[in-house]
């Protein structure tokens, strides 16, 4: 006879059945911390943070929380630049540029998301958080 599967409050140690989608780029620790105030699985968003702002946020998380909390990553390859194909997006995007008034030096070329890698694995070890998620991938 097979065992029951743990339902996700028992898994994730939470008192409701919710998890708070990590955004990337759109919240960072306040809106986990409140989620997981509330005792559903409050999420921070990794994989848009240097480093030093990761164990900011985390730190953030420890001292607002004791519930539990989910840390996500991405786990990706980084294109190779391709700077012909970049000027070519760049020069269909010009109109709306000038439209919006948005200076094309400001927009960074390539992705801002950071893969999952041995850096941050070391911060997250640091913290031990309760669970950690991963998209496109495992590391």
């Amino acid at each position: 006879m097979a065992r029951p599967t743990a339902s996700i409050v028992e898994l994730f140690e939470i008192e409701l059945p919710f998890v708070q989608a990590p955004m990337a780029g759109v919240h960072g620790s306040r809106l986990a911390i409140a989620v997981s105030n509330v005792g559903a699985l409050g999420s921070l968003p990794g994989a848009m943070l240097s480093h030093d702002a990761l164990r900011d946020e985390l730190q953030a998380v420890r001292a607002g929380t004791t519930n539990s909390y989910n840390v996500n990553f991405f786990v990706h390859r980084h294109p190779e630049a391709d700077p012909q194909a970049d000027l070519r997006w760049r020069a269909t995007l010009a109109p709306y540029y000038a439209e919006l008034g948005v200076d094309p030096d400001d927009v960074p070329a390539g992705p801002a998301r950071v893969p999952f890698d041995h850096q941050v694995a070391d911060v997250v070890e640091e913290f031990r958080p309760p669970v950690v998620s991963f998209h496109f991938g495992l590391p």
